[in-house]
């Protein structure tokens, strides 16, 4: 199945015997039933995936999306068999998805042939209509069927207020975008910290808040592993009720904050930081460069492994680069949509050398095996070793000081070699060229990180 067309050719292929399958006496339809059921899920889940990735290629238009939309229509209008078949397999009707447009018969079939199968549920800008709030009442009153759910609704809407006190005992991912209010604030109205699924929601993991949901729509995260939040408006959290949102949330492993999220730091922002035990990556992505120190002070992770900055500049870091706190096992640092100094760069390794990568401007490398690259060159070419040009009272020195314009040349020569044959920096795809790779490289590289690494190394 590769497009709508050559999909439901395919599916109808699979209801004709040909001659191969005759002779192995092997036709679809004489299959087990769940064999067959499995095959159709199978097919569905395959047909999904190549959507979307097709989606995220922008290689389908329109019509194309609603014709591969609808794989399990498609495969139950094959043959009468088939059909029994596809009305048997609740979990090909297991997505229940209302929108503008969408058709109530069609939300009310789904629902009806799910056979109590968990369901995942798209509540998209419900429309206000009769037969719009049939299949929402359905729906809640069987929420302990959810198991994934999206919700894109306004601060008044039935959805809204339905979910504040929901019982989804067997969710596990929730996504919630609700709209800024068109409204005044009544008195007795609060816009910060409104639960949601106060009924309980146990199994829940995965949580992305979008917008006002950070606000109006915060569900129980006593369990969540991963969560996203993601607010571009100009109400921003103030510091005791993100950190308040944080300590309810000490399971989090992988955590994501896109915009202005927090109000500033109050002034002793060492003790007011969160400690989050489990968490091994974060990402950070904001137009506010005050906003990545702000979360790095306040976001205490000792076991943090990943760190993402996306659109962090130059002096973004320095208030957190000022007063680091440990992280041993920091692996990876990486910056998207970023400029950094190789001097800045430089203080990021010198404040963490357990890194064993970084990423910028699509390059990818280890920056102690390149030091290590480095270090060895140095020996190899007879040049004096590194740790005697230090001093106490000198400033940090970089290659391009150490070395005379003849030895950075034959450095440069060397390095050529052994970046290839130990494959240290992939540059051809990235992008660098050598000379602008050396250039970068003499600027980051110190007489005090090559110590460090060779610490590390020995």
């Amino acid at each position: 199945m590769t497009s709508g067309r050559d999909g439901e050719a395919t599916v109808n292929h699979w209801a004709v015997t040909s001659k191969e399958t005759s002779s192995l006496h092997c036709p679809v339809s004489t299959l087990p039933v769940e064999l067959h059921s499995a095959i159709l899920l199978i097919g569905q889940a395959f047909e999904r995936s190549f959507v979307e990735r097709s989606l995220e290629r922008d290689e389908l238009d329109e019509e194309e999306i609603t014709e591969l939309s609808s794989f399990e229509l498609r495969v139950s209008h094959v043959s009468k068999h088939w059909r029994t078949v596809a009305l048997g397999t609740g979990q090909l009707w297991s997505d229940i998805v209302i929108q503008p447009g969408y058709s109530s018969e069609r939300a009310e079939a789904y629902f009806a042939r799910s056979n109590r199968c968990l369901l995942n549920v798209q509540l998209r800008d419900c429309p206000d209509t009769a037969s719009t709030k049939k299949i929402l009442d359905l729906l809640f009153q069987d929420s302990v069927r959810w198991r994934t759910c999206i919700i894109e609704a306004g601060l008044d809407s039935l959805t809204m207020t339905e979910i504040v006190s929901l019982a989804v005992p067997n969710l596990e991912e929730i996504e919630i975008n609700v709209q800024p209010p068109n409204r005044a604030r009544r008195s007795d109205e609060s816009w910060q910290g409104r639960p949601v699924l106060n009924g309980g929601s146990p199994r829940l993991k995965v949580a992305n808040l979008h917008g006002f949901a950070v606000h109006f729509a915060r569900p129980p995260l006593s369990n969540v592993t991963h969560l996203e939040l993601d607010y571009r408006g100009r109400l921003p959290l103030d510091y005791e009720k993100f950190k308040e949102m944080l300590t309810n949330a000490p399971s989090l492993v992988d955590f994501s904050i896109n915009g202005e999220l927090i109000d500033a730091l109050p002034h002793n922002s060492h003790s007011g930081s969160v400690v989050l035990p489990n968490l091994l990556r974060l990402c950070i992505s904001s137009l506010y460069g005050q906003v990545y120190s702000r979360i790095l002070l306040t976001v205490k992770a000792p076991q943090l492994q990943s760190l993402v900055l996306e659109g962090a500049q130059n002096s973004d870091l320095d208030p957190f680069l000022e007063a680091p706190y440990d992280l041993l096992h920091l692996r990876s640092f990486s910056l998207c949509g970023s400029t950094f100094s190789p001097s800045k760069l430089n203080k990021v390794y010198a404040s963490f050398p357990s890194l064993e990568e970084m990423v910028m401007m699509d390059l990818i490398f280890n920056p102690s095996e390149l030091l290590r690259i480095v270090s060895e060159a140095i020996c190899d070419l007879g040049m004096e070793p590194v740790r005697s040009t230090l001093s106490t009272n000198q400033k940090p020195k970089t290659l391009a000081l150490m070395l005379d314009p003849d030895q950075r040349s034959a450095l440069e020569k060397l390095l050529r070699d052994k970046l290839i044959d130990e494959d240290i920096v992939d540059l051809e795809n990235s992008g660098w060229s050598l000379p602008k790779f050396f250039d970068w490289l003499q600027n980051f590289v110190t007489a005090e990180i090559l110590m460090l690494a060779n610490s590390q190394q020995s």
